[in-house]
């Protein structure tokens, strides 16, 4: 059992929320995505660093630049010339600032007068600029906290900004990406590293979650997603970026302290050892190999890597990976095609023993001596940053951000630092004093769910109700004089249920279902046959004097099994409580 508290465990996030304004943050284009749209035309460019305000060039963008990546952009219907930074900005979106300030409000955050736009830079293709645009909305205090079971999560900024291009796909040198998503708004919400155990940063981000539900913001996958900076005592701060599976970030958290807790092992391992490299081309070694994998590297470039001593050090854990395999992801930060070690089974990869051998000759490697293989076009800056890597683990844990990978992480670039910003030049400072006195703050998911009770639903379906993607649809159909519960079920589980059964359920057929109820048309009983039939014929409801009539007949005939035969019959067609009030 980890005692996170004596491992002085510390959990920051951030959770940026894309809005569902009706345009974009800088331009008049549609803030939605063009699933069904095909792309107009593409363009390519390449990326790269400035300077940022304090004439500092910030080190992940340099590492990104040294990629050396050329990106591809799908321009769409609903793009402009401001995605394609051929044209000037227009003024921040109003709408999607009256958002933000509903949400500074409503977790009492401190608003400044004036907002400056700034340019924070972002050289990974995700922005045909070169930078993202960001606003600072408001500052966290005093009285800007999430209580959870474990203490208080105090918030630190609230921010706006614009939304990255979405990545496609990628391909040897190249990134594509569509930029049907850049510039839909998105706020970005941080705590101070208040949270000190797994289960509380799961608990801090669903209540944000919920909170943000209450305002006009994006439902559905990808629409919010988290970053999650975590570190321990002996370790060092990770940024861990773009983690969207809320229900599992305490296991993300847990296994990224298992990480760095294995990290600091092999740090007091080595202490007092001195690593020893030996470095050298050996493509010509393998291009007559029978094995399909050098063949394949051979191509292009070999590089063998000796690690004196290092024998089994690779096969350590390293969280819920081997070191190998830990290291192994900073060579995929160059796309590097092959990367195979000594301390793996290396006849899974085709090797002939004799190839082994004719290595370790020309190598000199000796029994206790590590080595590893790796092949591609920048195999040379794959190695000089595994060098660096392998002689950090001295030192424990590296600052860096890393990206989700399941539960997991990999290595995804160095930490970024205050190099990365600077004033956006092209359009004013926005005056917030104007907007704050009309701000009207929505019904929380909360409220709702109370106000749901009180019209019939019990606790579980209202909470159910308010968490669903269908709550405006719910909110909508409570126009018709049909229970709310009713409704309810109707939308949560007899549609979901048809659905999976492949029947096709659209808005229409639902209002169609609710018209009939409301009109007394139809029983509650008939709903999912009338949904799938779209139909009411052979469902009509049978009461009144009809009803009475057919009750005296079965009653006649069946006595006491008149109830069962008749619902037998008709059970689709009638209300059973009016049906056994006319047999007593």
């Amino acid at each position: 059992m980890i005692d996170y508290k004596k491992l002085g465990l510390k959990v920051g996030i951030e959770i940026h929320q894309r809005l569902a304004t009706k345009t974009k943050l800088f331009c008049n284009c549609p803030a939605e995505i063009s699933e069904n749209e095909k792309r107009v035309f593409e363009f390519s460019r390449k990326l790269r660093p400035t300077s940022s305000e304090i004439g500092e060039v910030d080190k992940a963008t340099m590492s990104e630049f040294l990629k050396g990546k050329e990106y591809v952009y799908y321009f769409y219907p609903n793009c402009c010339s401001v995605e394609t930074d051929s044209q000037f900005p227009r003024e921040l979106n109003e709408e999607a600032l009256i958002i933000s300030l509903q949400l500074a409000k409503m977790l009492h955050m401190q608003i400044p007068d004036e907002i400056q736009i700034m340019r924070k830079i972002v050289i990974d293709g995700s922005n045909t600029t070169g930078y993202q645009r960001t606003a600072l909305i408001a500052m966290g205090n005093e009285t800007s906290f999430i209580e959870t079971e474990f203490g208080k999560v105090y918030l630190q900024e609230l921010e706006l900004e614009e939304e990255s291009a979405a990545k496609v796909r990628e391909e040897e040198n190249k990134i594509y990406y569509r930029l049907d998503r850049l510039g839909i708004p998105l706020i970005e919400l941080s705590c101070h590293p208040d949270i000190w155990h797994p289960k509380q940063a799961k608990e801090f981000a669903s209540k944000i979650g919920l909170l943000l539900r209450s305002l006009k913001v994006q439902r559905g996958i990808g629409t919010v997603r988290q970053d999650v900076n975590i570190s321990i005592r002996e370790g060092r701060r990770i940024e861990i970026k773009g983690f969207q599976d809320l229900r599992n970030l305490d296991k993300l958290v847990e296994n990224e302290v298992k990480r760095q807790l294995d990290l600091i092992s092999i740090k007091k391992t080595l202490k007092g050892t001195k690593i020893k490299f030996e470095q050298r081309d050996v493509t010509n070694l393998f291009k007559k190999s029978n094995c399909e994998l050098l063949k394949t590297l051979s191509k292009e470039k070999i590089l063998c890597l000796k690690i004196e001593n290092f024998s089994g050090f690779f096969k350590k854990k390293c969280g819920n990976l081997t070191l190998g395999k830990e290291i192994a992801n900073y060579a995929k930060f160059f796309q590097i095609n092959g990367f195979i070690h000594s301390d793996e089974d290396l006849k899974k990869y085709g090797f002939h023993s004799k190839e082994i051998d004719m290595l370790k000759k020309e190598m000199e490697i000796k029994e206790k001596d590590l080595f590893l293989l790796i092949g591609g076009k920048k195999c040379e800056l794959a190695l000089e940053l595994i060098k660096k890597r392998i002689l950090f683990l001295k030192e424990g844990v590296p600052e860096e951000t890393r990206y989700a990978s399941g539960l997991n992480t990999r290595y995804a670039r160095e930490l970024p630092g205050a190099a990365r910003m600077y004033l956006e030049t092209d359009l004013p400072k926005v005056n917030v004093k104007k907007y704050l006195d009309n701000i009207k703050l929505p019904e929380t998911l909360e409220d709702k769910a109370k106000k749901f009770q009180k019209l019939g639903l019990n606790r579980e379906l209202a909470e159910q109700i308010t968490k669903s993607l269908e709550l405006n649809l719910f909110e909508e159909f409570l126009k018709y004089r049909v229970e709310p519960k009713i409704i309810a079920d109707l939308i949560l589980n007899k549609k979901k249920f048809l659905e999976r059964a492949g029947h096709k359920i659209e808005k229409k057929d639902l209002e169609f279902v609710l018209k009939n109820l409301e009109k007394g048309k139809i029983t509650k009983k008939s709903v999912s046959d009338v949904l799938i039939k779209k139909s009411i014929r052979g469902f009509e409801k049978i009461s009144g004097e009809e009803l009475k009539k057919i009750v005296l007949e079965f009653k006649k005939k069946h006595k006491e099994k008149a109830m069962e035969e008749l619902m037998k019959k008709y059970g689709k067609r009638v209300e059973s409580e009016e049906v056994l009030k006319l047999l007593n």
